[in-house]
This record gives C-alpha cells, structure tokens and sequence, in this order.
C-alpha cells in the first residue's frame, strides 16, 4: 500500500544571528603536504557555540582573507592559493554582517514549488528538485562557466535535448539511485520501479559553502519502505570555471537488512552529460590516464572524468572524486560514451572481465547492510572549463584526497 510523506522544507540561515567573541581573534595552524593547492576547503573543528553574523580566516603573512562557513561545530574556510610543505597562522575574524553584503552561496526555495535554487557569487549554479512529481530528488540544471549546463535537459525540457538523446528517462542530470535493494528497482522508472520519497529537507546559506541535506525513503513498486538514506550537497564559494560540489550520502538500514545486489545499473552519484559532449564527442579519462569507454567502463579508478568541446563554447568537463574512505575505494565506472557516468562500488559481476583476472576487483559485488546500520559514501564534483589536463583534475582530486591539517589553537 502507498504510503504519504510529509514535505518538510526549513531554511537554516547561517548569516542571520549577533556576532559574539567567542571566536574571534582566536587563531589556526595551517600544515600544508607535499602539493601546492587550489580552491582548497579546509575544516577544523571548533569547541565554541558561537553564531556569528559573518565570519572569516585572514592570514598575516599573505594578507588574504578567507571566505568561511560555522556549521555543527566545524568552521570551513576557502583556500584560493595552499603552497606545498607550509606552516600557516591564521586569525579567525568574526563581524556584523553589513546590509549590503550577501553570503557568497545562497540558497533559496522556490515559491509555490519544491525546488531549491542555488546562486554562487550571484550566477545560477544548480536547483535541488524534491517534489512529488519526480521519481527521485535530483539537480538540474547543473551550470558550469558562462551558465552553460553540463548535464543533460531531458525529461525536464525536451526542447533542447536531440530526439536520438531522449533515451532513459530515469537519467535525470545529476542524482542517486540503485537498481537492486533487496530485489527491488531503484534506479529505473518503470511500472516495476520503486520511488525515493523525500521527507525532511533543509538548507542553509554562506560565505565558504551553501548546504542542501534532504531525508529520503527508498521504497519497492508497493510504496513499502527498504532503506532510508540521508543525502547533503555541500556547494562551495569556487569561481565559474572551477565549481566544486560536495555529496555525501548515508544509507541506514532502519527496517531491516539491506543487500546491496551486484548489478551494474546503479551509481550512489551519477550524472547524465549534456548530448554535445557525448558519442563520438565524449572525452572519458579516469585516474590511470586511461580514456574512452572501453578503457574506463568498469575498472577501479579514484576519479572519472567526462567532457568534450562544446560546439561555440569551448571545452566543458564534469569530473567525480571518489575519497578514499569509500567502501571498495577506488570504486568502479559504469560510464557510458552516450553521456553516462555513475560511482558503482558494487556492479563487479558484470565490469570488464580482465579486472577480474587481474586481481584488481572480486567476482561477486554484493553487499549486506545489517539492520540499524549505515552505510557512508563521500564524493566531491568538479565542475571544470578546459579539458582534463587544464582543468588539472589530477591535482585537484590529490586536494581532496589530503587537505591540509588545521588546528583551532587555545
């Protein structure tokens, strides 16, 4: 029997809130390791109930002034330009927000809808759509430089998205899903397809990163439920050509067991490329230096990357980072030259039969979430101009693999 859910949308707002001492003045310890880094986000934990206003991390030493977000005890701040083997003090800086200044990420509900807005620096990054006309929660359009999307219209707007591309309706742009919970479809759309429900979403603005965490119930054909998964956006305050994104997914096993079957149509982060770059124009380069589906289809890889030039635009590119606390770390690819790219830790029964023979991945991929456990993946998305070697997606991913070290210090 089909249950109802209940849509529940708060805003969080992170700006909003008196500026106190708490942590103002108060200093960090900055170590760097063996790479210089970019648009780094870097985080420290910090043992204060403050709620400032507006808050940020200034570097004596390079005059630079960090943008910063306080949420759940942990202060995020945005690095432009990290140097190799390096000791920095930073000073934490808290104030009154002035009227005229906005935070640099905002996120705003959409009037009358179930859609979420997210604007960066003022330019339309992405839009969270939750609503119940939809099988499944997903972003679209998801922008990279000069508002040009990088992900496929189709089924939200065919008019742009070519007849012969209009195939899979259940790849909607950027999203999440599995197609075996305990032998129930959840990645398909079909009569025999199960539905994520969204329940509790809620959001926040700031100046390092805008948040999005929605509360989903994953159920079978019949409306009956089979895991619950909780899954946040974390957008970060990074320029146009360089948009970085943050997923982090949890699966909790609240009735009951859950296998996780092996098949290859899943992905716990998948995104559907725009039909430009896709076929014979699609550039699919993994972690090896491997390229083309052939190549990359199936094999464990820390990152996927997938782009093409797009024709009066330029190259455009979106690249996945697997973290290597990931269960089955470096996942498998089910990346597809028709514009299909999804993280897929448990499809190993049908990915490139030389992996297995090589010892690289097992034959069997299934998985067994025990009752009232989780399950935690962590992915970050880069969203790049350029090809895979200008938008240095090599380096970019080492950034998230070991960020810096940094201590709050009393």
């Amino acid at each position: 029997m089909h249950k109802s859910f209940f849509f529940a949308v708060a805003a969080s707002v992170l700006f909003v809130g008196a500026a106190t001492a708490d942590l103002n003045g108060r200093s960090i310890q900055l170590t760097t390791g063996d790479q210089a880094g970019v648009h780094v986000p870097v985080e420290v934990a910090v043992d204060s109930n403050d709620t400032p206003a507006m808050i940020s991390v200034a570097c004596a030493e390079t005059g630079a002034r960090h943008a910063a977000t306080l949420r759940t005890g942990t202060l995020t701040f945005l690095v432009e330009t990290l140097p190799a083997n390096a000791d920095r003090d930073l000073t934490i800086m808290t104030s009154e927000r002035p009227d005229n200044v906005p935070p640099r990420v905002i996120i705003t509900k959409k009037p009358g809808d179930d859609v979420l807005d997210v604007h960066i620096d003022g330019v339309h990054f992405t839009s969270y759509h939750f609503g119940g006309q939809w099988r499944k929660p997903f972003l679209w359009p998801v922008n990279s430089e000069g508002g040009v999307g990088i992900t496929r219209d189709y089924p939200m707007d065919d008019s742009s998205t070519p007849r012969l591309s209009r195939d899979h309706v259940h790849h909607k742009s950027f999203y999440t899903a599995y197609g075996d919970l305990n032998g129930h479809d959840l990645w398909a759309e079909g009569p025999n397809a199960g539905t994520q429900r969204s329940g509790e979403v809620t959001f926040g603005s700031g100046d390092a990163y805008g948040w999005i965490r929605a509360a989903n119930v994953w159920e079978d054909r019949d409306g009956n439920p089979v895991v619950n998964e909780t899954r946040e956006y974390r957008f970060y305050a990074t320029p146009e050509e360089a948009r970085f994104f943050d997923v982090r997914v949890v699966f909790a096993a609240d009735f009951g067991e859950v296998l996780f079957g092996d098949t290859k149509e899943g992905g716990i982060v998948s995104a559907r490329m725009r039909p430009d770059i896709s076929h014979a124009r699609a550039v699919i380069t993994n972690a090896h230096g491997d390229q083309g589906e052939q190549e990359t289809w199936g094999k464990p890889s820390a990152w996927c990357d997938f782009s093409g030039d797009v024709p009066d635009v330029g190259w455009r590119g979106l690249a996945i980072f697997d973290h290597p606390d990931n269960l089955r770390h470096p996942t498998s690819w089910h990346v597809r030259n028709y514009g299909l790219m999804g993280a897929n830790p448990f499809g190993y029964s049908y990915f490139v039969e030389r992996e297995h023979n090589q010892g690289l991945i097992p034959d069997n991929g299934d998985y067994t979430l025990a009752g009232d456990d989780t399950l935690l993946f962590n992915y970050r998305i880069y969203v790049h101009s350029g090809n895979v070697e200008e938008a240095a997606v090599a380096e970019r991913y080492a950034d998230y693999a070991a960020p810096p070290e940094a201590t709050l210090i009393d």
